[in-house]
């Protein structure tokens, strides 16, 4: 019992401090302990040996799995170990990372080069290289991690922008996505009333017809009917008639024989009497269209709004674009000209013959043409056919040919609307002036897989506008 026990017993055991301070796996005072998220501490030596052989990382006290969990040094347990050990008059042993692992000698430098503590007998094995004490050495690599945390710092900012910069993108495809929805249910309102008010006229001109044609037989049946009487009559009179006395009977005879006589026509056939239904609704879609055409525009070329320039605003149809009030807050995307104020249309061609009219108006700076999609979007370029883009231009107040060097074009009057034809069989592009049917250039080239239209309206407030085309009906 406790009781019985010697003074001397009671002083060989270890106090409860020493206890606590002492490693469960190799019941020693720690030697740079680690903490497990499960609260246990190990010596750093104690623990890596204990999951040396094992498949799963279980603390060695609890058995709870710490795979993938990284031991964190438990400075103020080995601190406290270290206080303990001086009251006790005790040698702190040294750590085994404090002695030269290859001559056994306390590591008094460090090795610029290899970027390692040595001892001065490894100096000979690190010929030619820079050393500094070691107190020097830990500013020398804490400079050098700081500007590595520095450009981990820079990243980490950018990170953070462009993480910032995708979720405005995704309030930006939203907004997209509203407004498209708003666009396709006005329009398609618009196409539904046309539709009504084609369908109440058709059904107004079909019912009118129908009146005009019962209106007709009814009319004959009118007549008819009166002509009905009148024979009704005509032949109770005449048989009255001839229930007269014999004599009287053969004495009006030829009077009655007259009489009995009908001289007016007989009621015709009514020609076109029935409704033309091959009008009302053979071919009733088509006819439908047709009609309908004037209220739908056909652009051959459209422009997409998502290569933009921020400084500049497009029209609801995407047909026509013009100076912004201000810089416009759209994403970034790759494909938006930016600081180049220009636009692509929203369709590359790779083959046959394309034909498009721009109003340029009385602007007095634009570009108009054609580029490969490769072209320059987030710098400024020069606009030439080296570098993928065959247009013309004006800038002050010469025509161009925007070749290297630029070409100037002689124009009688000043072209307001341009044509532009685009072979890509050929490998043509020429340009024209829409109004006066004058040839203004042509570009003929090897040009790339696909090219798209460029336009370059410039910072004006009169619209550059993509002309709706004429459709033509060929009826074979």
């Amino acid at each position: 019992m406790a009781g019985n026990m010697s003074d001397e017993e009671i002083s060989e055991r270890p106090s409860l401090l020493e206890s606590d301070l002492t490693c469960p796996v190799c019941k020693e005072l720690f030697r740079d302990p680690v903490l497990l998220s499960c609260s246990h501490s190990f010596c750093r030596a104690c623990l890596e040996a204990s999951w040396k052989h094992k498949s799963t990382k279980d603390c060695p006290v609890c058995r709870k799995c710490c795979d993938g969990e990284q031991p964190i040094p438990n400075r103020a347990l080995k601190n406290t170990c270290e206080s303990f050990q001086k009251e006790k008059g005790w040698r702190i042993p040294v750590a085994a990372e404090a002695l030269c692992g290859l001559h056994q000698r306390d590591l008094q430098l460090f090795c610029i080069k290899d970027e390692v503590p040595i001892c001065v007998d490894c100096v000979t094995l690190h010929s030619g290289h820079d050393f500094l004490p070691m107190a020097d050495g830990v500013p020398f690599c804490k400079e050098e991690l700081d500007m590595k945390i520095n450009i981990l710092t820079q990243k980490l900012e950018y990170f953070k922008r462009m993480k910032k910069r995708y979720g405005d993108t995704v309030t930006f495809i939203q907004n997209q996505s509203d407004e498209a929805e708003k666009q396709i249910r006005q329009e398609f309102e618009r196409l539904h009333q046309i539709l009504k008010d084609e369908e109440d006229s058709r059904i107004k001109a079909l019912k009118k017809e129908e009146e005009q044609k019962k209106q007709t037989i009814k009319e004959k049946i009118d007549s008819i009917a009166r002509e009905i009487t009148s024979l009704s009559e005509l032949i109770q009179s005449v048989k009255r008639e001839m229930g007269a006395e014999d004599l009287t009977f053969l004495q009006n005879f030829q009077t009655l024989k007259r009489r009995a006589q009908w001289t007016a026509e007989d009621p015709p056939k009514v020609h076109g009497a029935l409704i033309n239904m091959a009008l009302h609704v053979g071919a009733l879609g088509y006819k439908v269209w047709e009609s309908i055409q004037s209220h739908v525009k056909c652009f051959p070329v459209i422009m997409d709004p998502n290569t933009v320039s921020p400084w500049l605003s497009m029209s609801p149809d995407y047909a026509s674009v013009r100076d912004s009030a201000e810089r416009q807050s759209f994403p970034d995307n790759p494909e938006r000209f930016d600081p180049c104020v220009f636009v692509l249309g929203s369709e590359g061609f790779t083959s046959g013959r394309h034909r498009w009219e721009v109003q340029v108006g009385d602007n007095p700076k634009w570009i108009v043409g054609v580029c490969k999609e490769s072209v320059a979007r987030k710098r400024k370029f020069t606009v030439t056919t080296t570098g993928g883009v065959w247009s013309i231009g004006l800038s002050k107040g010469v025509y161009n040919a925007l070749t290297t060097p630029r070409t100037v074009l002689t124009v009688e009057r000043r072209p307001e609307t341009i044509r532009v034809k685009l072979n890509m069989e050929k490998g043509e592009v020429s340009f024209w002036d829409a109004v006066s049917g004058k040839h203004l250039c042509t570009y003929t080239d090897k040009f790339p897989s696909k090219l798209f239209p460029l336009f370059g309206p410039g910072l004006h407030h009169t619209p550059m506008a993509v002309l709706p085309a004429k459709l033509t009906i060929h009826k074979q």
